[in-house]
């Protein structure tokens, strides 16, 4: 279509020109132009003619070859269907194949599934109690057979499990034995020692100076920074020839005697009580001591007022009795009213003496609860500072707050109780020989009312 626009064009370009070629020569010279034109239009039109024969001769080569392989890809998708089809049925036979072989192996194993899991457990057990176990110095911490079975997903051999009974039974014969050996140990300032060590089947072990610890981390034997009670028993232990000698003895492995480096000893229990604490000791120790002072005092006042009664006739002025007597006997002509008022006077007199200090007992008995209470309180404040500002998630945090408030009450009461019964006692002395004397001086006012009679 283009091209025939194209030669219309020509023509009427053509016509004009031909018209303007017999007039001038500048219509000679565009004939020429438009001759040149209408060649270049003509070639053009030709090479576009033979492009479009190309593509159509390609266009005719995609459509063959397209076809060919829509006609492959079907022929594909046949056979693999027909192998998909293969697959599942061999898939699915294999699924009834491998149930059929799964039940008939759980038939067949019956008990050796469950002796499978018990030797895994006893294996795990016995390398566990091995691994934290002093007998890890002798025996070693580990057992390849242990560590094999443990882990092991597969049902143990016959030379598998005499290796565990062996392994099992060495052990055991080491637990029953109490062996002396040469081993190196740390001591309480960490330095490393050789030494003549005892050990005590799984339990203990010890030297001449205390216990040891095993360590399971570092596998060393470490001496105990400090030492239970029972310690003092180690020396006549080993000096012993006897059959049977006393021991103490950790049936936990160690785990008790490595509570007693935590355990506070009566001094750190009583640095916990804070300044409140040793402000109670201190009133305890005067109080319990000026209590006792003066209960001696009394006891002694007791023994000589005893000697004037079994002697009245002969007063003697250092007992209040005597004394007492000793008025009377200066007055014994005076009139009978006179002689009552000097007797009250003079038994009234002693009085003080006897009762002195009473009061002071009483009260430091009554102050030293209130101190521990106060400690209790100011143990608490600091408890809850703590928890301000750390939180609950380390009870450590909160240990010295809670400590004080404890020790301070403890000591509160450890003060009182004591000083409560001295000064029942205290007080009962004194009361006792008041009573003696007001007894003595009525039966003297009676005697000389007889003798005015």
């Amino acid at each position: 279509m283009m091209i025939r626009n194209f030669l219309l064009i020509a023509c009427g370009l053509l016509t004009s020109f031909n018209v303007l070629s017999e007039t001038s020569p500048e219509a000679n010279q565009a004939q020429q132009s438009l001759q040149s034109l209408l060649n270049k239009v003509k070639a053009d039109g030709l090479k576009e003619t033979q492009e479009h024969k190309v593509r159509e001769a390609e266009f005719l080569k995609d459509k063959n070859q397209q076809a060919q392989l829509l006609k492959d890809a079907k022929s594909l998708l046949v056979s693999t269907k027909k192998e998909t089809e293969l697959l599942k049925k061999a898939f699915d036979k294999n699924e009834l194949d491998i149930a059929k072989y799964e039940e008939s192996l759980r038939l067949r194993m019956g008990n050796l599934g469950e002796m499978f899991g018990v030797v895994r457990q006893v294996s795990q057990d016995v390398a566990s109690i091995r691994a934290n176990s002093i007998l890890a110095m002798e025996l070693g911490a580990k057992s390849e057979v242990l560590d094999k079975l443990s882990n092991s997903r597969a049902l143990p051999s016959i030379p598998e499990l005499e290796s565990l009974w062996v392994d099992i039974q060495t052990q055991m014969t080491a637990q029953a034995q109490i062996e002396q050996m040469q081993q190196k140990y740390i001591d309480e300032s960490g330095v490393s020692q050789t030494g003549d060590i005892t050990r005590v089947g799984p339990f203990i072990a010890f030297h001449s100076q205390g216990y040891l610890q095993y360590d399971a981390e570092s596998q060393q034997l470490i001496q105990l920074s400090r030492q239970p009670p029972e310690a003092l028993h180690i020396v006549d232990y080993l000096q012993s020839n006897a059959p049977f000698a006393t021991l103490g003895f950790d049936p936990t492995r160690g785990a008790m005697l490595g509570l007693t480096t935590q355990s506070p000893d009566i001094m750190e229990r009583i640095e916990q009580g804070g300044v409140i604490g040793y402000v109670i000791i201190t009133l305890a120790i005067v109080g319990i001591l000026f209590a006792l002072i003066r209960l001696v005092q009394m006891i002694s006042i007791n023994s000589k007022v005893s000697a004037q009664l079994k002697n009245p006739e002969s007063p003697n002025t250092n007992n209040p009795l005597g004394r007492v007597l000793t008025v009377y006997k200066q007055d014994t002509d005076a009139d009978m009213d006179i002689v009552e008022m000097k007797l009250d006077e003079a038994v009234l007199k002693e009085v003080p003496s006897l009762e002195r200090g009473q009061t002071l007992i009483k009260l430091l008995a009554s102050v030293a609860p209130l101190l521990g209470l106060l400690g209790t309180v100011t143990g608490m404040i600091a408890t809850f500072q703590s928890i301000t500002l750390f939180g609950t998630g380390d009870a450590k945090l909160m240990s010295d707050g809670i400590s004080q408030a404890l020790m301070t009450t403890v000591l509160g009461l450890v003060a009182a109780i004591p000083l409560l019964f001295l000064h029942n006692l205290v007080s009962s002395r004194s009361r006792h020989l008041i009573q003696i004397l007001d007894q003595q001086s009525a039966g003297l006012i009676a005697e000389l009312a007889e003798k005015k009679e």
